[in-house]
């Protein structure tokens, strides 16, 4: 059962300019996953983050459904969305939209994101989604 929706505890401090530097490095992540990329599909500064043509996640930049935060929606293991929550509400938060499917919202518009754990979501997010000939492909490696 996912966590409840809330408000966001706190202002975004980034700027645009940083916010889209972030959303760069996120993109450099993912598209070090084989068959993997962060497109932008809308026009816009958000990007879909996919492996295989399925999706792992979103950068979305002020969103209108996440109470204008900036930040990663990702899929997520059963369980991590209602801690990581709990534990820590300004960083974390049920995203609008797929946060009922238990995916997990990460703000990046605060200070500097640990980028050891970001990227360690988006693996865990990328192994989730990822089809098993190109998830036992990564492995191999």
């Amino acid at each position: 059962m996912p966590a409840p929706r809330r408000p966001a505890t706190r202002a975004a401090t980034a700027s645009l300019a940083t916010i889209r530097k972030r959303r760069d490095r996120v993109t450099r992540i993912v598209e070090g996953y084989p068959e993997s990329e962060a497109t932008d599909r809308y026009e816009n500064e958000h990007r879909s983050l996919e492996v295989g043509g399925k999706r792992l996640g979103y950068f979305l930049v002020d969103h209108f459904g996440d109470d204008g935060r900036s930040g990663l929606t990702l899929k997520a293991a059963p369980g991590v969305q209602e801690t990581l929550v709990e534990e820590d509400p300004d960083t974390f938060w049920v995203p609008a939209f797929v946060g009922r499917h238990g995916w997990l919202g990460i703000r990046l518009d605060l200070e500097e994101p640990d980028w050891e754990q970001v990227a360690d979501f988006i693996r865990d997010a990328w192994l989730l989604t990822a089809p098993r000939r190109v998830r036992n492909m990564y492995e191999a490696e």
